[in-house]
């Protein structure tokens, strides 16, 4: 994620052309990483099924609410299989990190999520929240917000993502 995001800040750098202070920095990695919610939001989620990992996941998409179950060998992965399987997605290689923010019990979380699409680029989200599964959440959304929008793949109007070309 470092090297795709030090392109991000280069091309800022390049654009401006001026050296960029820290909190420029952040902003940047805040806009093009944190919690992106479009065009599939994250509303909540709950485990269904503990014996086998069964989850549901609630999202925003096309201004509606939809509720999408799915399976997996674990929490991250049984959301990541009801995202692919619903809406018709495809990536492979989900790389995921995490670690507080701060010390103590009221310490934030944040998480990083990277997922290779079909043609190998690696997309990278982040996701930051207070619950640790809800801030994984949120980096697998921001993940696969940035590879539709790079991708060109449109969400359509019956939930399935199809590619414009």
């Amino acid at each position: 994620m470092r090297e795709n995001f030090g392109y991000s800040v280069k091309s800022v750098s390049d654009r401006l052309h001026k050296e960029l202070m820290p909190n420029e920095i952040y902003d940047i990695f805040v806009k093009n990483y944190v919690n992106i919610n479009t065009p599939i939001e994250f509303i909540n989620y709950k485990f269904v099924d503990y014996h086998d990992f069964q989850t549901s996941v609630v999202m925003h998409i096309n201004d509606e609410s939809k509720e999408l179950v799915g399976t997996g060998n674990g929490r991250l992965d049984a959301i990541s299989n009801a995202l692919q399987t619903n809406l018709n997605l495809s990536y492979t290689n989900l790389i995921y990190k995490e670690h507080a923010l701060e010390i103590g019990s009221k310490s934030q979380a944040v998480s990083y999520v990277g997922i290779s699409a079909l043609d190998g680029t690696l997309y990278w989200g982040c996701g930051i929240d207070v619950d640790i599964m809800t801030s994984s959440i949120k980096a697998l959304f921001s993940a696969i917000n940035k590879m539709i929008e790079k991708t060109k793949i449109k969400v359509g109007k019956d939930f399935f993502l199809t590619n414009s070309k």
